[in-house]
C-alpha cells in the first residue's frame, strides 16, 4: 500500500465519520426545530413500518413548529400515533388533514443536556477517526517490516496521516462550535 492508497483508506474511515456524525447531531434539538428531528420516526401504516419522511412531508413553520402534510389522509391517525409514542417533545395537533407539532422553547437544563449529547457523539466521531487511522498505519506499517517501504516513505506516510486527521478533528470541532451555538441560541 502506497501513501495515496493510506490516504484514501483513511479519508474513506474519515467520511464514514463524518457521515454518522452528521446523521447523529441532525437529531439533536437546537433553538430551531428542523424536520430532521421526526423524520426518521417509524409509523405502522397499513400493516407496514414506514419512515414518516416516506408517508409526509414535513415543513417548518418557524423557529418551534413543524407542519407534517400527509400524503394519504388516512394516515392522519397512525402519523399522531407515532408521533405520540415518540415522545419527542411535542404532542401532535390534528388540523384537518395536517399534523403540527408545537415545541417548547428550550429551558436551559436541556440546552446543557443536549450541548453534553452533542459533545459525546463528537467524541465517538474522534474514536471512529482515530481507528481508522490506526487500520491505515497497521498496513504500511506491515509493509515497512516487510520491506516494501522505506523507513523515509513510512514517516512520511506517518505524518501524512497525521495531519489528515489534524484536520478531521479540526472539522469535528468546527462542527460542534457551530451546533453548540445553535443550541445555546435562544
Amino acid at each position: 500500500m502506497s501513501q495515496e492508497a493510506a490516504a484514501k483508506h483513511f479519508e474513506a474511515g474519515k467520511q464514514e465519520a463524518f457521515d454518522w456524525f452528521g446523521k447523529e447531531i441532525a437529531g439533536l434539538r437546537s433553538g430551531r426545530v428542523k424536520p430532521d428531528l421526526i423524520t426518521g420516526i417509524m409509523v405502522e401504516h397499513y400493516g407496514a413500518r414506514n419512515p414518516l419522511q416516506g408517508l409526509a412531508s414535513v415543513s417548518s413553520l418557524d423557529g418551534r413548529t413543524l407542519l407534517i402534510t400527509p400524503w394519504d389522509k388516512t394516515a392522519v391517525p397512525a402519523i399522531e400515533k407515532a408521533l405520540t409514542l415518540a415522545s419527542v417533545g411535542a404532542m401532535p395537533t390534528v388540523d384537518g388533514h395536517m399534523i403540527r407539532l408545537s415545541f417548547p422553547s428550550l429551558t436551559s437544563e436541556v440546552r446543557e443536556t443536549t450541548i453534553k449529547q452533542l459533545h459525546r457523539k463528537a467524541e465517538e466521531a474522534r474514536v471512529r477517526l482515530r481507528v481508522a487511522r490506526d487500520e491505515a498505519l497497521k498496513t504500511i506499517k506491515k509493509e515497512k517490516e516487510e520491506g516494501k517501504m522505506s523507513e523515509d516513505d513510512f514517516y512520511t506516510s506517518k505524518d501524512k496521516l497525521d495531519k489528515l486527521i489534524s484536520a478531521a478533528n479540526d472539522g469535528i470541532a468546527a462542527t460542534v462550535a457551530k451546533k453548540e451555538a445553535e443550541v445555546s441560541t435562544i
